[in-house]
């Protein structure tokens, strides 16, 4: 799954995905960005899904892994990609900017990843039962140098970004033991 798909990193992460030979579950908000990249796969010999919805709706997590897991059988890769930048100075900033931020920053990767344990974390924990190994699993967030370093009018972006940061040590720390990886990538 790469949320934010439908173009710039996402869809260029999902074409070279696809290139290695993931199948890919392309997710946009809009259909029609998402549907095009889909083809841009398919028109090369691979396979992918076309799943649009606002990942910030709090049920389009769990129906976006329950959609991939039907169609797919499996998740093993998990790209936190969507997200935007709504910036303001610190004194004239609006609630609903900074909310905003912190949905499609923070919450929406927390609800996607909860979305995806039975699918990741419990999978994995019932293989090395099984088989004494767990398949390798890759959670990729993707942060910014804003969040590391701040960034002017960008405060609400920029504190998001950095709770990627404590986001991923966490659940690399949780899940690790699982052959779960968990990274972040600070573009910028």
């Amino acid at each position: 799954i790469i949320t934010g798909a439908g173009r710039g990193i996402g869809a260029a992460a999902a074409l070279l995905f696809a290139q290695q030979g993931a199948r890919v579950v392309v997710s946009d908000r809009e259909a029609e960005p998402a549907e095009a990249v889909v083809s841009a796969i398919r028109a090369t010999g691979g396979e992918a899904l076309s799943v649009p919805g606002d990942i910030t709706d709090p049920e389009f997590p769990r129906m976006l892994v329950e959609r991939t897991v039907a169609e797919f059988g499996a998740l093993h890769i998990l790209v936190n990609n969507a997200g935007y930048t709504w910036d303001g100075m610190l004194h004239k900033m609006t609630d609903k900017q900074w909310e905003a931020m912190i949905a499609v920053h923070n919450t929406a990767p927390f609800r996607l990843v909860r979305a995806a344990a039975p699918y990741m974390r419990d999978a994995a924990k019932r293989e090395e039962a099984e088989h004494g190994k767990a398949t390798p699993r890759s959670i990729i967030n993707v942060s910014s140098t804003s969040g590391l370093h701040g960034n002017v009018g960008q405060l609400n972006y920029a504190t998001a970004k950095m709770g990627m940061v404590g986001f991923t040590k966490t659940v690399a720390k949780e899940w690790g033991p699982f052959n779960i990886r968990c990274n972040a990538v600070a573009f910028g």
